[in-house]
């Protein structure tokens, strides 16, 4: 073998281990939020989610969801108005007590769900 087949082989077992095309997993700690105590039910806030995308974090009585802030039209950053999200490139808004769906514009699909949860002592991005 010479020098380039080498190294197109070590090439091919890189991207293998970065796109998780082998048996082992790496497990990765889940992304700390905000501090449970310091996120009362009844509260939104924007954060940053482990992509490096805008999000927006709900907590209810039944507990904690996130949405990612990217608009499904053209990907604008929507801002909350009132109860909803609202797009301001196009007027696109969603509902996130209702899975973040549509209610008004042109957006197709609702906003992507971002998986958190309460884990001790902190509200964490899996």
């Amino acid at each position: 073998m010479n020098r380039r087949g080498f190294l197109r082989g070590i090439s091919v077992v890189a991207g293998a281990l970065l796109f998780g095309r082998t048996q082992t997993a790496i497990a990765a700690s889940p992304k700390k939020i905000v501090k449970v105590s310091k996120f009362p039910i009844g509260s939104n806030t924007q954060f940053v989610a482990a992509n490096g995308a805008p999000a927006f974090l709900f907590r209810t009585k039944s507990g904690v969801f996130a949405y990612s802030a990217i608009c499904t039209h053209l990907g604008c950053t929507v801002a909350p108005l009132g109860k909803k999200l609202v797009c301001p490139c196009h007027g696109g808004s969603f509902d996130p007590f209702k899975s973040g769906k549509v209610v008004a514009g042109p957006p197709k699909r609702p906003l992507d769900k971002i998986k958190v949860s309460i884990q001790k002592d902190w509200i964490v991005q899996a």
